[in-house]
C-alpha cells in the first residue's frame, strides 16, 4: 500500500490538485469513525448526514426487494466515497453495510456547498469520482445482464482488482478479496446454488482458490481474457493533459 490515504492517491493521478487542496481535503475528513463488519453505514428510506470517504475496508450497496431478498449494486472499496450526493436529495435510496472492519473519514453533509464553492479543483475531482461510480454501475448492469455466470463473476473479480491498483494497494494485497459465496450471489444475480458451481468451475481451472471470508485471485491474465475485460472505464484521466483549466 502506498503511503498516501486510498483517496488521496486515486485523486492524485488526475494531476489537478495542488498543495493547497491537498491540505483541504486532508481537513475536511479529520474525522474518524470505525465501523465493525455488519454495520449499516447508510441506511435506505432515512436522511443522511454524512459523507464518508473509505479510508479501509470494505462495504456493499445494495437495494432490498419486497421479499427480502437483496441486490448488491457495488461494492465500496478503499478510496470510495459514500453518499455523495445526499445533500441534494431528502433520503437515501439504498443501504450501505461494511463487510469488513471500516475506517471513515467524514464531514457533515451541509459541507458539500461550500467546497464547490471555495476549492473548485477538489470539487472537479469529487465529480469525476462520481462519474466513475456511474461508468461502474453501468459495467454492472451490462454484467448481470448479458454475461454468462462464469464470465460474469471473472470480470467481477478483476474489476475489484483493478479498482484496488488504482487506490494503491500492491498487486499481492489486491489479489485478496473479502468476500464470499453469499455476497457474489447477490451481486451477480445469481441462485447460490449457481454460484457454487461457478465457483467449482473456477477452481478447476485454477484461477481462484477459496478460503473462509475471502478468495484468491491466482490467474489474473486468463480471468481477465475469460471476461474479455477492457479496463478503459477504470482508468483515470489527466487533467494536465486536456484543455481542461480552472
Amino acid at each position: 500500500m502506498d503511503t498516501l490515504s486510498p483517496f488521496a492517491y486515486r485523486i492524485k493521478k488526475l494531476e489537478l490538485l495542488n498543495s493547497e487542496d491537498f491540505v483541504f481535503a486532508e481537513n475536511l475528513i479529520k474525522n474518524v469513525d470505525i465501523r465493525d463488519s455488519g454495520m449499516v453505514i447508510i441506511e435506505a428510506g432515512l436522511l443522511q448526514e454524512s459523507i464518508f470517504f473509505v479510508q479501509e475496508g470494505w462495504a456493499v450497496r445494495y437495494k432490498t426487494l419486497e421479499d427480502g431478498n437483496r441486490q448488491i449494486v457495488n461494492f465500496v472499496l478503499p478510496g470510495d466515497i459514500i453518499g455523495m450526493f445526499s445533500p441534494i436529495f431528502q433520503h437515501s435510496e439504498h443501504t450501505v453495510e461494511s463487510i469488513s472492519p471500516m475506517k471513515l473519514g467524514s464531514f457533515p453533509a451541509s459541507q458539500l456547498i461550500e467546497i464547490f464553492r471555495d476549492a473548485p479543483r477538489l470539487a472537479l475531482a469529487l465529480a469525476w469520482m462520481a462519474g466513475q461510480d456511474e461508468r461502474i454501475l453501468e459495467e454492472q448492469i451490462v454484467r448481470i445482464g448479458r454475461r454468462r455466470s462464469a464470465k460474469r463473476m471473472a470480470h467481477l473479480f478483476i474489476e475489484l482488482y483493478r479498482r484496488l491498483r488504482l487506490c494503491g494497494y500492491t498487486r499481492e494485497q489486491a489479489i485478496i478479496l473479502p468476500v464470499n459465496q453469499l455476497l457474489l450471489s447477490d451481486a451477480l444475480g445469481l441462485s447460490h446454488i449457481h454460484t457454487h458451481r461457478v465457483f467449482r468451475e473456477l477452481e478447476n481451472h485454477q484461477l481462484i482458490e477459496r478460503f473462509p471470508g475471502r478468495i484468491v485471485l491466482q490467474n489474473l491474465a486468463v480471468l481477465a481474457s475469460m471476461a474479455d475485460f477492457d479496463e478503459s472505464y477504470l482508468e483515470p484521466i489527466s487533467f494536465a493533459k486536456t484543455s481542461f483549466a480552472l
